[in-house]
């Protein structure tokens, strides 16, 4: 089963909200962990992450917080997933350096190149959705 990662999930529910709120203001990182119930510490990190990879901008002072810098209709899954340097793949050989040490069968497996296929079309699923799809 392909599963995302809690940092995912979390990322791209704070963005969410970031984009729902960001007409009215700036919103702080102590806000989008309470409402959505997103421990605090790992937001911070996820949001720095996020930052640090030009999704969104942080903004210091009274009226501090986050706003997007991608709007909600142009970023992806994948460019979120890309942007917390996460892997979602489907076996461990399909990973683009997997070596014998990911899977002993790696030279002389006859279903790696379906699951190279399986996991190109998931990929180009999540490169083709984007935020603003999953909220509406």
């Amino acid at each position: 089963m392909i599963k995302i990662s809690k940092s995912i999930e979390y990322s791209i529910l704070a963005l969410q909200y970031i984009s729902d709120n960001e007409l009215f203001t700036t919103v702080n990182s102590r806000k989008i962990s309470n409402e959505l119930k997103i421990p605090y510490d790992l937001l911070s990190k996820l949001l720095q992450k996020l930052t640090k990879q030009g999704i969104i901008k942080s903004q210091q002072g009274k009226y501090g917080g986050y706003k997007m810098l991608i709007p909600s209709h142009k970023l992806t899954v994948l460019n979120i997933i890309n942007a917390l340097d996460e892997n979602v793949q489907l076996t461990n050989c399909t990973f683009d350096s997997a070596t014998k040490d990911d899977c002993g069968r790696i030279e002389n497996c006859n279903i790696r190149s379906p699951f190279w296929n399986l996991q190109n079309k998931i990929n180009n699923i999540f490169e083709s959705v984007t935020l603003k799809e999953l909220t509406n």
